[in-house]
């Protein structure tokens, strides 16, 4: 055992129950059904929205909402992850974070409100300012989240992140949609975003439990804040991995060129959120556990089935991205969204790439090994911003193909590191990508001469056929060369739970 991994509290206290392992399992099922009705609710809302607004507008909010995320990286001081992993907490440190929390995410709101107007001079964009501050009360809610999420997450009540997403999501696709019907247009995307994070304070704050009182005493927090050092350190690396190519685009090839390539980059994201994500919380809890224990042996099996699990559950929805991307986008944005339809392909493998990292994340930060996550989100940040630099001058399907090539190579760096740190054999970690590779492989030997046979009919017809082939191909070969696999896969997270 690291001696990183000795010093780190863990979550959870006693071992857990087999009631409250299959209750962390079905939270987290409900966590990823609730994902997928959400990714219903956005894919109906995105045709609706990208209609309404127009490439223009949408660019115009792309630019202002990566430098409030950023700024949200921040907002809670790393100070929830560090106490979602605590064996035992009490009333008063949780009081603690809670109102350092919310002490953080003020003071960053105002700080963003004052640097809008520079950042506005630095983009050449003049409509910034008002977009920025009118977001800067998403810094405030997030802080004021902090430790309610940390209270739900270390109890494994995932439910109430699945349920909260669901409210939440409902609530802020109707307020866009009002708004942009009534002419806001750049600003129907704010109210989406306000509303968002409204519905989320106040469903997970009062379904956390967490006993809210007037006490902060910060020395109680070092510790949490030494390990929160590290994972925001991670966390903005890795958000200027995901959303550098937006600030480099837009500067570069203007707000028109971003809002296609954000859109793309909007929908590729989307799996990601809907099955690594909730995996991800699931992973983060069972490796944090099995740590306690033996973590060579227990961590290097949940590790490994949590990559074959992503990998196989999302290689489909990549696969076909990158195949029909064209005839989606004209299908469902329409006519005027067609020039994102060749950088949605080239972003596919990108797509897959974050959520491998994500995945392989969740594992280090459960061991308590939050300077590794950092480390590789540096060297990731890096890397994608010198491919993105370099590739933009040369236009965005160029920028597209430079964020796709980075993000599989920082991949494959997350990988190697994973290896060499629980002590896995290589051609395990290679392996367990054997059922998705073969599949996918499959889908698109199937699929490309099946586009060549329908050119002749209309292309949402086109696009339905193609993605009920794909997909039975997909499953009917992942089950064939690897429903063993899966199966164990399953049992080795409940298990993880449950010991």
């Amino acid at each position: 055992m690291t001696a990183a991994t000795q010093a780190a509290p863990l979550p959870g206290g006693p071992p857990a129950s087999g009631g409250k392992s299959r209750s962390a399992a079905i939270g987290a099922l409900a966590l990823s059904g609730s994902n997928i009705v959400r990714l219903g609710v956005q894919l109906a809302m995105l045709p609706i929205l990208a209609r309404l607004i127009g490439p223009a507008d949408y660019g115009l909010v792309a630019l202002a909402v990566p430098f409030v995320l950023f700024c949200n990286m921040l907002a809670d001081g790393g100070l929830g992850t560090a106490l979602a992993r605590r064996r035992e907490v009490s009333s008063d440190l949780e009081s603690t974070v809670f109102w350092l929390a919310a002490a953080i995410g003020g003071g960053l709101a105002a700080l963003s409100c004052l640097a809008a107007w520079p950042l506005a001079l630095v983009m050449g964009e003049a409509a910034l300012p008002p977009l920025i501050i009118a977001l800067s009360p998403i810094l405030i809610m997030s802080g004021f989240t902090a430790a309610a999420n940390a209270r739900v997450i270390r109890e494994g009540r995932f439910g109430v992140f699945a349920s909260g997403d669901l409210i939440s999501v409902s609530a802020s696709s109707a307020a866009a949609l009002l708004a942009a019907t009534h002419g806001w247009g750049a600003w129907s995307l704010v109210a989406q975003q306000l509303t968002l994070w409204a519905c989320k304070l106040i469903w997970v704050v009062g379904l956390s439990r967490l006993p809210i009182r007037l006490f902060c005493q910060p020395r109680l927090a070092v510790d949490l804040l030494r390990f929160g050092r590290d994972t925001i350190g991670a966390n903005l690396a890795d958000f200027v991995t995901r959303n550098a190519g937006n600030v480099i685009v837009g500067g570069t090839l203007g707000t028109l060129v971003l809002g296609y390539y954000a859109m793309a980059y909007q929908i590729v994201r989307v799996p990601d959120l809907v099955i690594s994500g909730p995996l991800s919380l699931y992973i983060f809890t069972a490796v944090a556990r099995a740590a306690e224990r033996d973590p060579s042996a227990a961590n290097g099996a949940v590790s490994l089935a949590s990559l074959r699990l992503t990998a196989t559950a999302l290689a489909p929805v990549f696969c076909g991205l990158v195949l029909v991307a064209d005839l989606a986008v004209a299908v469902i944005l329409g006519a005027e969204w067609r020039p994102a339809g060749p950088i949605l392909a080239c972003l596919g493998a990108a797509g897959f790439a974050f959520s491998i990292c994500s995945v392989v994340a969740a594992t280090f930060l459960g061991l308590g090994r939050s300077e590794l996550q950092l480390r590789l989100a540096v060297a990731s940040g890096v890397t994608t911003v010198a491919a993105v630099a370099a590739t933009a001058p040369l236009g965005v399907r160029a920028a597209s193909l430079g964020v796709a090539v980075s993000t599989v190579v920082v991949a494959v760096g997350y990988l190697t590191v994973l290896s060499r740190t629980l002590r896995l054999p290589a051609q395990a970690v290679i392996g367990a990508f054997g059922p998705a590779a073969v599949a996918a492989a499959a889908m698109a030997i199937t699929l490309l001469p099946a586009r060549t046979a329908l050119a002749g009919l209309a292309p949402a017809i086109q696009l339905a056929v193609l993605v009920v082939l794909g997909a039975a191909v997909y499953v009917g070969v992942a089950l064939l060369t690897g429903g063993r696999a899966l199966r164990a896969d399953l049992r080795i997270f409940l298990a993880a739970h449950g010991d």
